[in-house]
């Protein structure tokens, strides 16, 4: 969308006090080569969130007031940090709506699944392979 139509700045919704990769820019605000990126609610803390939604009666998903996640993306999605916690939740609360993650993402949670085991192995060998003083 950006290069069929020229932008030459893109409003991002993240806030600094989300954390993680989030918390790593220095700036509402960054340069890039084709499109900058401008992130009007990055100073917002946690604290001066409760209070919009407060103030304009902000509904939120079930996802965060019922379900208990702390964030959400793509349902299902098998590259998300806690996809299987995700999955017991969804299949707790939307059974219809796994059926179908599961008929999409089928392979894709099996390759993430060996992948993981790989990784933790991969990093064990590291912490074995390293000499103690």
């Amino acid at each position: 969308m950006e290069k069929l139509n020229g932008y030459d700045l893109m409003c991002v919704g993240v806030r600094r006090a989300e954390g993680g990769i989030r918390a790593s820019h220095k700036s509402c605000f960054d340069e890039r080569s084709q499109t900058n990126h401008f992130r009007p609610v990055f100073w917002l803390s946690d604290k001066d969130k409760a209070e919009y939604c407060k103030h304009y009666g902000v509904t939120h998903s079930k996802c965060y007031s019922e379900y208990g996640l702390p964030r959400t993306g793509c349902v299902g999605c098998p590259f998300a940090k806690d996809y299987v916690s995700e999955l017991e939740l969804v299949e707790q609360y939307e059974p219809k709506l796994i059926k179908a993650a599961k008929a999409i993402f089928a392979d894709s949670y099996e390759y993430t699944q060996r992948y993981m085991e790989y990784r933790e192995k991969k990093k064990l060998q590291v912490k074995n392979a390293i000499p103690s003083c």
